[in-house]
């Protein structure tokens, strides 16, 4: 089929096309060909061109939106499937750029404009021509082929790794040298590059990728990497000399040798954020190690770098940025004499010396006092007051305080006027030195690790446990308070002629006003959940990489020591049968019932890894045993070892009090796994119900008339001995059940791992790495699912997880019938409430307070409509226990009518049918003949 793009070339697949442009670039290399696809990242190897053709035809014939091959060729001995990394790379061909064009399908701003721009980018480099333009539908390949394929080893690898990191970073000072954005990712030796001869179908659009111009020029290594060392002086020439660089403070002082003067010691110390943000210019964007400036007065755009090629200099590219000049390169204290002191660089380092920047100066008292002793020795004349030595600046450095270095203030942020500071904070929330701050659903939060700064562990018991951090709400007080230690604020005072900066504390007005409106500061990222451990994305990749990741809005923030083996991109069988071993032998002493309970632990043990994949809400999971000491309480800690996670250490009686645990659970804590340890008897409670079939919580803390809404992002875990799971709960639990069939389990020996705990954590990333391969093994088997055996909520889930461990080959099937909780004492205890109701009221309409004030509580004159034996069990407790007698308890049984609205028990249901005068909740009893 042919069609035309928008830039009138005809669109057509051109194997032809395809098959000689893979010659071009891999024909001579030896290893294999890469190819792959958009949605198929991990494609395919082959050992020779005519079937790497044949697999993009394939692909073509599918209607991907792209095709691409790898710029290097593979190792044949490499022991891994897929695309692979660096390492893996047998032979380079080329270098290349990745050029970006303003257009459909790219969301960034500042790409070159077209192709005309784009080949004015490589011509401001002082590169060599390239070899060949490709123009890949979206953007331009400038490419410079080697005059013979770059054989890779283990010696020159990282060699390599740097010729095209620095290429690429050269590109990229160019780019911007014209304020146009450019990818340095794209240095990496595993780069893959759309196939000329294939389609662009990205954005909906059809584009040709296509050769428009071709040289015969070819290089040898060692020309292209002369080229690029030119390329860099050009950008950065040798630094001037230190005198002129960092002058004394006048020319009368002198300093022993080493010692520093202001100026050097402010470029090894100081920010370029200290210097930049103070005089208006903004952070545009980082790339790297390299950050992009907008000057003041402009609204965007990039006008000037810093740390371009790790020089740590002020590199400026536009006019426009008086009084600092267009096209020069400045140091840390040249930038700092310009922008503050008019260039006066002796001004600027007698400002730093009072700042406590450099070695302090000899002190005429210290040395008249050292004149003294030299001449008496010890002896001092009892008249003679000792002289005492001046006092130090108020800025010199200070003593480091625990875990921190040296602090010295130096003015940053001028806080004078608070909607200047709101104005600063409004942009500066969520990047540089607050990037910790973030977004969660409708508040400002941080999120401190445990054993950090804000970290408040819990005083109430030894035993529970928050996990590995928390997410705590951020307020105009602790705002303020971390930016005043963070940044050095001050405020101008005028002091005779001059006006001088003078440390100040920044205003809680102005930390409120952002805090107000967190929709409303641009920078401040959308935080959906914390993660400790690396997780599956929605696609099937990894999320491994320590920090925000925006493809899921979760934020990794991996445990100290903690480190997770490579997890393959296809797992091997080999790769498989060592996984499942390690897992299953973890779990070799606990005697579970039969293989399915173990299949619900093991099923349960993936699913924190699942959580961007398949979303919560999941069911409650509850392991049993019949006796004490049987090991459950150890089951479920191996679990919260293995992610991190909350425990407690017992189930609350009462609903309110589960409530606010649920509600402080979920709005503080991060760890994936929930533990409430040691539940006994019966297990009934609408609040954990309501819990386990939504993803978001919703409570009103007590005191407080707002409400508070948190992600319901866990895995409830509950422990006890012969649980017995009663009401709406059976539909909405897992269940893992253990046996030692013997009298005293807990004095068992003879297991083969002797401490077990110790064991899970001393092993948690080779165990974490065997669940990631048993989840990457099924999405490279396609993601097979069984049969669907359910529609709800938690179908999507156990159908995932039972793929899972269907493609390891591991006995048992997740949540298996066999193991489910039998259903009906509720019903039945549903079907005798709504009785008793609909004898009552017929047809009527009743509120829950008005239903419990007609309950008859023995008051033999006035019996009640409603008998109080027709009360549910958990109501009927809580209604004895209570002060007020069944009328105090309107909210349980309001959120016990909201649970069951609908559910049908024989011809009746309730129903709710609006709300009164007060805003409470109004019923009807419905009969199956109603027609509802």
């Amino acid at each position: 089929m042919t069609t035309t793009a928008a830039c009138d070339v005809s669109v057509t697949y051109a194997p032809t096309v395809v098959r000689r442009w893979l010659g071009i670039l891999h024909g001579d290399s030896p290893g294999h060909i890469h190819i792959c696809s958009t949605d198929d990242w991990t494609g395919r190897v082959f050992a020779d061109l005519d079937a790497a053709t044949r697999y993009t035809t394939y692909l073509n014939g599918q209607g991907r939106e792209g095709i691409y091959t790898r710029i290097t060729s593979l190792r044949t001995d490499r022991q891994i499937g897929g695309r692979g990394g660096a390492a893996d790379s047998a032979a380079l061909p080329a270098l290349w750029a990745d050029l970006d064009l303003a257009g459909p399908g790219h969301a960034e701003q500042d790409l070159p404009p077209d192709e005309a721009a784009g080949r004015q980018v490589i011509a401001a480099t002082g590169l060599p021509e390239p070899t060949i333009w490709i123009h890949s539908g979206g953007g331009l390949y400038p490419i410079w082929l080697l005059d013979q394929p770059h054989q890779i080893t283990a010696d020159n690898l990282d060699h390599a790794r740097q010729l095209a990191r620095d290429w690429q970073r050269v590109i990229e000072h160019a780019a911007a040298a014209h304020g146009w954005r450019y990818g340095r990712g794209v240095g990496d030796l595993a780069r893959v590059l759309r196939i000329p001869g294939t389609i662009n179908r990205k954005a909906g659009l059809q584009r040709p990728c296509r050769i428009t111009h071709a040289t015969p020029h070819r290089y040898s290594v060692e020309q292209l990497q002369a080229a690029l060392t030119n390329a860099m002086t050009q950008i950065a020439p040798p630094a001037p000399a230190t005198q002129a660089l960092n002058p004394v403070i006048s020319a009368s002082t002198t300093r022993e040798p080493g010692q520093l003067a202001p100026g050097e010691d402010f470029n090894t110390r100081a920010e370029w954020t200290h210097i930049l943000t103070p005089a208006g210019w903004r952070e545009h964007y980082r790339s790297d190690d390299t950050t992009y400036w907008t000057r003041p007065g402009k609204h965007s755009g990039i006008s000037a770098s810093t740390n371009a090629l790790g020089t740590d200099r002020l590199h400026v590219f536009t006019t426009g940025a008086a009084p600092l000049d267009g096209g020069e390169s400045y140091s840390k204290f040249g930038a700092y004499a310009a922008l503050h002191f008019s260039g006066d660089h002796a001004a600027a380092a007698k400002a730093l010396g009072k700042q406590g920047y450099g070695s302090p100066l000899p002190d005429p008292a210290e040395t008249q006092r050292q004149m003294i002793h030299d001449l008496l020795g010890d002896v001092t004349p009892v008249a003679a007051t000792a002289v005492q030595p001046a006092p130090a600046p108020a800025a010199a450095p200070t003593e480091p305080a625990a875990g921190g270095p040296p602090r010295i203030w130096a003015p940053e942020i001028e806080v004078t006027n608070p909607a200047v500071a709101a104005d600063w904070l409004r942009s500066e929330a969520g990047r540089g030195r607050l990037a910790g701050l973030f977004r969660r659903l409708d508040a400002v939060v941080h999120t401190p690790r445990e054993g950090e700064d804000g970290y408040m562990p819990l005083s109430d018991s030894e035993m529970n446990n928050d996990g590995p951090a928390q997410v705590r709400p951020v307020n105009d007080s602790s705002l303020a308070s971390r930016i005043t230690y963070t940044y050095g604020c001050y405020r101008m005072v005028k002091k005779g002629e001059d006006w001088e900066p003078v440390q100040a504390t920044y205003p809680r007005p102005a930390a409120r006003i952002p805090l107000d409106v967190p929709d409303m500061l641009p920078n401040l990222r959308t935080l959906r959940g914390v993660i400790h451990t690396p997780i599956v994305r929605p696609d099937g990749s990894l999320l491994e990489a320590p920090g925000y990741d925006p493809a899921t809005g979760l934020l990794h923030l991996p445990e100290p020591g903690l480190t997770v083996p490579r997890v393959p991109d296809q797992p091997t069988d080999s790769d498989i049968r060592d996984a499942a071993k390690l897992l299953l032998e973890m779990i070799d002493g606990f005697p579970f019932v039969n293989p399915h309970h173990r299949a619900n632990y093991l099923g349960t043990l993936l699913t924190p890894l699942l959580r961007a994949l398949t979303p919560p809400p999941y069911k409650l999971h509850a392991i049993e045993a019949h006796q004490p000491g049987s090991g459950k309480t150890l089951l479920a800690n191996l679990s919260r070892h293995i992610h991190g996670g909350v425990f407690r250490a017992e189930m609350p009686d009462d609903d309110t009090e589960l409530r606010k645990q649920i509600t402080a659970i979920l709005s503080i804590t991060t760890g994936p796994v929930v533990v409430l340890d040691n539940v006994s008897g019966a297990l009934k409670s609408s609040t954990l119900a309501g819990l386990l079939t939504t993803d978001l919580w919703d409570d009103r803390p007590l005191g407080s008339t707002a409400w508070t809404r948190s992600t319901n992002d866990r895995l409830w875990t509950v422990t006890g001995n012969n649980i017995s799971i009663g009401g709406d709960l059976p539909r909405r639990a897992i269940r893992t059940i253990i046996d030692p069939g013997q009298p005293n389990p807990e004095l068992r020996t003879g297991f083969a791992i002797t401490n077990l705990e110790a064991w899970v954590k001393e092993r948690r990333g080779e165990l974490l790495c065997a669940l990631l391969t048993l989840v990457r093994a099924w999405v490279a088997a396609g993601k097979p699912l069984p049969v669907e055996r359910a529609s709800d909520s938690y179908a999507q889930w156990i159908r995932t997880v039972d793929g899972i461990l269907s493609v390891t080959g591991i006995d048992g099937r997740f949540d298996d019938v066999s193991t489910q909780v039998e259903v009906g004492t509720d019903d039945d205890e549903w079907s005798v409430f709504l009785a008793a109701a609909f004898k009552a009221y017929k047809d009527q309409i009743w509120t829950a307070k008005e239903l419990l004030g007609d309950v008859d509580a023995g008051n033999l004159i006035t019996p009640g409509l409603i008998s109080a034996e027709a009360l549910p069990d958990e109501l009927a407790t809580k209604a004895s226990k209570h002060p007020k007698g069944p009328v105090g308890i309107s909210k349980s049984l309001g959120r016990w009518l909201t649970n069951r609205e609908g559910r049908w028990a024989g011809d009746l249901a309730v129903r709710c049918v609006g709300k009164d005068r007060e805003g409470i909740n109004q019923w009807q009893i419905r009969t199956n003949q109603d027609g509802s």
